[in-house]
């Protein structure tokens, strides 16, 4: 009987653990197999960041191979955990897959030799070859999408498109192995679910791995199988189920699934969470499924995405984006902001093509279509099996990119005392935007976010859009121009975020800042909010003064209603608020004067425990937002 051990490791944050889809659907096609299964024995799945010298220590037996399932986020502690097992073991086989696998390297056993064997492509058809061959010898040439060290790069084969031939970790008991052996060992968890009901995509974005040509076929497992995997959730009291799938309501089907979670969420409470990527086009089934959740009450959804990336045309040319049309993305904001049902869009910068204007540009077209919840603004890396991380690309598009910290955001320094930093290649200059322009970039987003979708400002800049006709970027622009050299609250803000942005490139930082004595690394628009919450006057009159120095305008009495709007944690809720009538139809469309100020949420928080939830857990709820309703 040989020994195998399987990892597929994530950051663990507290009681929450991760249950490991990929690694464990390589392990149940293999074991199908009656050869693999009379002839291996799993004697561990490693699915914590242990430090690697003490998992070695700690493996109960000699390791014949170890089966590594590589992302971004533990491409590095795979690697220190291969070296490790290496110089203790050094006949184990150490067999890696999945993405982070470059399938276009020559030399990556030169650049990773640590590693015996590397699975390109899907890997379960190979892994039970691999696992078969092991018991004869170590020829492991020829098998296909195995790429063996002293081997040459294989040709792909055509996709495995028989889903339901790998038995499934949840209704065959694997999952339950795995939740009783860690909480023998740590404790009741809180388990997460990475799921797939499908996989391929049809699209070709080239910033995604999943865009390569390999990739545009979908293959499906079946419903009843996906039902019965539901129901074991529930009753397995899963609290997040984060779904694979590329396109959540591309096809009719994912409706259906949708009404069964919400079914049995009704029924047991459970899964809390189902956590998608929506799908690019298909606006109209996206809407149904948002529908339902909203009208069941069930909240499965934190809200609904438009992930645009780029508004630029010639941006979406050169990635290959198919993006939903103008005219579309209008009609269906519209549509959610009338069901209240939460959204948010999603653009990256920089991107090849997009000029500094043209992302401004994109940003507030959002705001004109009706994007009034949340934005967010994705840094451009590149990825080993993308087209945009590929030599001649970088290349056309001039792209300049330094080896950086994947996020550290959220992790406490106890989290990071033996913390192997993961990395990611991080681009900081384009064909259209240089160095000093796509700094100029990301403080512009980090500014217009915090001041606009965390609220600070919202309120105001419809006000001076709606009645002075002072588009929303070109306020930021002027604000952030002229807040650069200040030195006040807002201007301080400004220059640490730039310094630690600057110091992510040049090496000297990990992302993200501490604002709080002991507390975790605030992702930076996350910080500046925190930071505002605790001097809102100053913040108040800082920016009545900025706009009266910039326009002449006087808005005290909207600055005041603004923050009236941002949740206060020391405040008790309802109370009521008189506002001019000026400030009632510019900033709210409405005549009321007299308001009752609310929150959505009845929860009373610490202040400390009230920043993590309204700016980590809830952002996108707007757990920070009030609301108000006319006093009568």
């Amino acid at each position: 009987m040989l020994n195998l051990y399987l990892v597929q490791t994530s950051d663990k944050y507290g009681p929450n653990s991760f249950l490991p889809l990929a690694i464990s659907y390589q392990w149940m096609y293999a074991q199908a197999d009656e050869q693999v299964k009379q002839n291996y024995h799993v004697e561990d799945v490693l699915i914590e960041k242990v430090v690697p010298k003490e998992y070695v220590k700690s493996m109960p037996v000699e390791p014949h191979i170890v089966a590594m399932s590589c992302y971004v986020w533990n491409w590095e502690y795979n690697q220190e955990l291969a070296k490790e097992i290496k110089q203790t073991y050094p006949n184990c086989d150490i067999i890696v897959g999945g993405p982070n696998v470059d399938k276009r390297n020559p030399n990556f056993f030169d650049d990773f030799p640590m590693f015996d064997i590397a699975v390109l492509g899907e890997g379960e058809p190979a892994f039970r070859q691999i696992l078969k061959q092991r018991l004869k010898n170590k020829n492991y040439k020829g098998i296909p999408s195995v790429f063996p060290k002293g081997g040459d790069i294989p040709d792909l084969p055509e996709r495995f498109r028989d889903l339901e031939a790998i038995p499934s970790p949840i209704l065959n008991g694997f999952y339950d192995w795995i939740i009783d052996k860690v909480e023998a060992k740590h404790g009741k968890q809180m388990w997460q679910v990475t799921y797939e009901t499908l996989r391929g995509c049809p699209y070709q974005c080239t910033f995604c791995d999943i865009g390569d040509l390999y990739w545009n076929k979908i293959a499906k497992f079946d419903m009843p199988r996906i039902q019965a995997e539901i129901d074991w959730m529930a009753e397995r009291q899963i609290e997040y189920v984060t779904v694979c799938d590329s396109n959540w309501g591309m096809l009719n089907r994912d409706l259906d699934i949708t009404e069964y979670v919400i079914k049995k969420k009704k029924e047991t409470g459970y899964p809390k969470f189902w956590d998608v990527t929506w799908a690019k086009v298909n606006s109209e089934n996206i809407y149904k499924i948002a529908k339902m959740d909203k009208e069941a009450g069930t909240r499965l959804f934190k809200g609904v995405t438009f992930a645009m990336q780029s508004l630029n045309p010639a941006t979406q040319k050169a990635s290959k984006r198919v993006n939903l049309k103008t005219n579309d993305a209008l009609t269906y904001m519209n549509k959610y902001e009338q069901e209240n049902i939460p959204t948010y869009s999603e653009l990256i910068w920089p991107m090849p093509d997009e000029t500094y204007d043209t992302f401004k540009q994109g940003i507030q077209t959002l705001v004109d279509l009706g994007q009034k919840s949340f934005l967010m603004v994705h840094p451009l890396v590149l990825t080993f099996n993308a087209t945009m991380g590929q030599t001649h690309y970088i290349e056309e598009y001039g792209l300049k990119w330094k080896e950086v910290p994947l996020d550290t955001y959220y992790l406490g320094p106890q989290d990071l005392e033996n913390y192997i930093v993961e990395k990611t290649m991080g681009v900081y200059a384009t064909n259209t935007a240089d160095e000093v322009l796509t700094m100029r970039g990301k403080l512009f987003s980090y500014l217009f976010i915090t001041m606009y979708y965390y609220g600070w400002a919202h309120y105001l800049m419809e006000y001076l859009c709606n009645k002075h006709n002072i588009r929303h970027v070109d306020f930021i622009e002027t604000m952030l121009d002229y807040f650069l050299t200040k030195n006040c609250l807002i201007g301080s803000e400004i220059r640490v975020t730039e310094k630690h942005m600057h110091d992510v490139f040049h090496g000297d930082s990990f992302w993200g800042r501490q604002v709080l004595e002991n507390d975790i690394y605030w992702e930076y628009k996350s910080a500046s909010s925190v930071v505002f919450h605790q001097n809102r006057d100053k913040l108040k009159h800082e920016i009545v003064d900025f706009v009266y120095n910039q326009y002449k305008i006087d808005v005290s009495d909207v600055v005041e209603f603004n923050i009236h709007m941002c949740k206060d944690p020391n405040m008790k809720y309802p109370y009521n608020i008189k506002i001019t009538k000026d400030t009632s139809t510019y900033c709210l469309n409405s005549d009321s004067t007299d308001l009752k100020v609310n929150h959505w949420d009845k929860e009373e928080l610490d202040e400390r425990r009230f920043y993590h939830v309204a700016y980590h857990w809830q952002r996108k709820n707007h757990y920070w937002k009030c609301t108000t309703t006319p006093n009568t």
